[in-house]
């Protein structure tokens, strides 16, 4: 099992969102998109609404929001995010 994990890291079909967990490219691309289609609609979103919006749980929805802070996305001002310029 480690073994297919490592292949499809390396192959870029998996993304390392934290520690122990993983989402597909397509699915990241889609929720990016989806994140970003709200943003330019709505200026700003808070983690509810993110949840709301990808259908996760909170377990996913916090990391997810984090990951694409990280990879400058969005930014986090205060208890929302924007869109980065």
């Amino acid at each position: 099992a480690k073994e297919v994990l490592f292949h499809m890291l390396e192959e870029g079909l998996l993304i390392k969102v934290k520690e122990n967990l993983f989402f597909h490219k397509d699915v990241l691309e889609r929720l990016k998109n989806d994140l970003v289609d709200y943003l330019k609609r709505n200026g700003e979103i808070n983690t509810q609404q993110f949840k709301e919006i990808t259908h996760t749980s909170r377990k996913y929805t916090i990391p997810l929001i984090e990951y694409f802070d990280s990879t400058k996305v969005t930014i986090r001002i205060g208890d929302v995010r924007r869109l980065r310029s």
